[in-house]
C-alpha cells in the first residue's frame, strides 16, 4: 500500500478544528462559530509558540520529535499521541528500526508485527543473543509456576523483567532512572505470568533508616499496596525480603554492573549527583572504586551480613505500626 492510498484509509484520524468548535456551539444554527474562530485564533498564535526542546539538555528521542513541532497545537497532539501510544512502545520503534536498518532483525516485514509488544519481543531477543555489555543479574525472591518476584540488579535485567511496562527504571531511553532508584533503596518486580500483569515495589533507605515505600503498576501509576491485586503468600513473601533487607540494589552489583555505571557516570558532569553516587560505591564497594578517567575498581572482601532475629523482628514492629516516613511526613530529615 503506497502514502496515497494508505492515507486515504485514515480520513477518520483527520482532526478538524472547525468541527470540533462547532461542538461547543450552543445553538443549532451554528450562530456562535465565527465568534468561537476568532477566539481560537487570537489564542492560538504560532507567532507567540516556543518550541522549548531545543533548549533542552541531553536530549533525548522524545525531545527531537518534539522539534518538529511548528505550534502549540502540534505540541499538544503529540503529547496525546504519546500518552495513546506510550512513550516507552515510541522508543522502541525507533531502536527496533535502528536495528533493522543495521541487518539485526531477522523478520523485516513490519505488516508481521501484529503489536508494540511484538516490537519489543524482537529487541529482547536481539539483547539476549548479542549484545556484548549485557548482563542478566538479579536476585529471585519468589518463583512457581505463575508468579515471579526479582530484584533486578543490572540495567539489562530490569529491561527484560520491565518490558511492556511504562517504569522508567526499565526504559530503553537512558538507564539513569535505574541506577537513581538501585541506589536510593530497594527495587522489586512483581510478575504475574498467567495473566501478563507487573508491579513495581521501591522502599527508600535514608541514611541506614527505611523511609517511603511506593507500589507501581504497569503503567506506571502509583498505587496503593491494598490495590496490588497478589495472593497474600506472594505478598508476604515480598514484605519479609523488604523488612529483611537494609541495604540498597545498588550494594549487590557485580564488577561488570558497576563498569557500565561508571560508564554512564563519566558521560555526566561532575556534579553534587554523580558525587553522590561516587561516594556510595566507595562505601559500598571499597575506596579503589574510582569514576575518573583510566581507575580501575578492586572488589573489596567484606563479611557477609549476620542475621539477628531479634532485632529484625523489632524493626519489623517498628516499622509496621509506626513507619518513619509517616512520622516525618514522608520527607528525609
Amino acid at each position: 500500500m503506497n502514502k496515497k492510498q494508505l492515507k486515504k484509509t485514515t480520513e477518520d484520524l483527520n482532526i478538524k478544528i472547525y468541527d470540533l468548535l462547532r461542538m461547543l456551539d450552543p445553538t443549532k444554527t451554528g450562530k456562535y462559530m465565527q465568534f468561537l474562530i476568532k477566539e481560537f485564533r487570537s489564542r492560538h498564535k504560532e507567532k507567540g509558540y516556543v518550541n522549548y526542546s531545543p533548549l533542552l539538555t541531553n536530549e533525548n528521542y522524545l525531545d527531537s520529535i518534539r522539534k518538529k513541532c511548528k505550534n502549540e497545537l502540534d505540541d499538544r497532539v503529540v503529547d496525546y499521541l504519546f500518552d495513546i501510544l506510550n512513550t516507552t512502545n515510541v522508543v522502541n520503534l525507533q531502536v527496533f528500526n535502528n536495528l533493522l536498518e543495521r541487518g539485526k532483525i531477522k523478520e523485516n516485514d513490519i505488516q508481521k508485527y501484529e503489536s508494540f509488544t511484538d516490537i519489543e519481543k524482537a529487541i529482547v531477543n536481539y539483547e539476549e543473543q548479542n549484545h556484548e555489555d549485557n548482563i542478566h543479574e538479579y536476585q529471585e525472591i519468589y518463583k512457581d509456576d505463575r508468579w515471579y518476584v526479582v530484584k533486578p540488579l543490572s540495567y539489562y535485567t530490569s529491561k527484560i523483567y520491565g518490558a511492556s511496562t511504562k517504569w522508567c527504571t526499565s526504559s530503553r531511553e537512558t538507564p539513569k532512572q535505574f541506577y537513581e532508584y538501585s541506589k536510593e533503596g530497594i527495587l522489586l518486580y512483581i510478575m504475574d505470568r498467567a495473566n501478563n500483569k507487573k508491579w513495581a515495589v521501591h522502599w527508600t533507605i535514608w541514611k541506614g533508616g527505611k523511609e517511603e515505600m511506593s507500589w507501581w503498576d504497569d503503567k506506571d501509576s502509583r498505587i496503593d499496596s491494598i490495590q496490588v491485586d497478589i495472593p497474600f503468600g506472594i505478598m508476604n513473601e515480598v514484605k519479609n525480603h523488604l523488612f529483611k533487607e537494609e541495604k540498597p540494589n545498588i550494594t549487590y552489583f557485580s564488577e561488570k554492573s558497576l563498569i557500565n555505571l561508571k560508564k554512564l557516570l563519566k558521560l555526566e558532569k561532575k556534579s553534587i549527583e554523580v558525587r553522590e553516587h561516587e561516594v556510595l560505591l566507595q562505601e559500598t564497594h571499597g575506596e579503589s572504586f574510582d569514576i575518573n578517567e583510566g581507575s580501575t575498581w578492586v572488589p573489596s572482601v567484606t563479611k557477609p551480613t549476620e542475621f539477628k532475629l531479634d532485632e529484625w523482628i523489632n524493626k519489623s514492629l517498628e516499622y509496621s505500626y509506626t513507619l518513619d516516613a509517616i512520622n516525618k511526613g514522608g520527607v528525609p530529615e
